[in-house]
């Protein structure tokens, strides 16, 4: 009867072993309201939002209060790419740096009326543009087309209460 249990037992091992599927793991959505209202209030410049994109999931948004301040959203596109925006009131590219490592400047683009300067590299883009010494980012996985709709949708939104 032992005997009997563990062929039982070790058949159905077998079939776990062979049948298994790791789940990915599912994407964290947050909230970008009371980030929002953190930097509409800190901040020392207009922040930008894209305007709704079908599909994306907010990942991450926050308000660093370092000098500068540094206003910041990350988007999970449907494709399984990352869309980030990088904002603050510095001209000096530093505070963007991991977004440009292992970039290189590969021209600019006009994206609306704004002139933006494109870094590209083997796995990341950039779209970057200074406007009244507060300099914006579009930058991440996504394919080049893709950040210029991002960076064409950015609006002020209205001050939350």
């Amino acid at each position: 009867m032992v005997r009997s249990i563990a062929v039982v037992l070790a058949v159905v091992a077998v079939i776990l072993f062979l049948s298994y599927r790791a789940q990915p793991e599912a994407v964290r959505e947050v909230s970008i309201t009371d980030p929002l209202i953190v930097a509409q209030i800190s901040a020392d410049f207009p922040v930008l939002v894209p305007t709704a994109h079908e599909g994306y999931q907010l990942t991450s948004a926050r308000y660093e209060t370092t000098k500068p301040g540094v206003w910041h959203l990350g988007y999970v596109t449907p494709e399984n790419t990352y869309v980030q925006l990088e904002q603050s009131a510095t001209t000096d590219l530093d505070f963007i740096a991991d977004q440009l490592t292992g970039t290189a400047k590969s021209g600019s683009r006009l994206i609306g009326t704004q002139e933006w300067t494109v870094y590209q590299g083997p796995e990341k883009v950039a779209l970057v543009r200074t406007i009244g010494g507060v300099t914006t980012a579009v930058s991440g996985t996504a394919p080049l087309s893709e950040l210029v709709e991002v960076a064409g949708s950015l609006i002020t939104p209205p001050k939350s209460r």
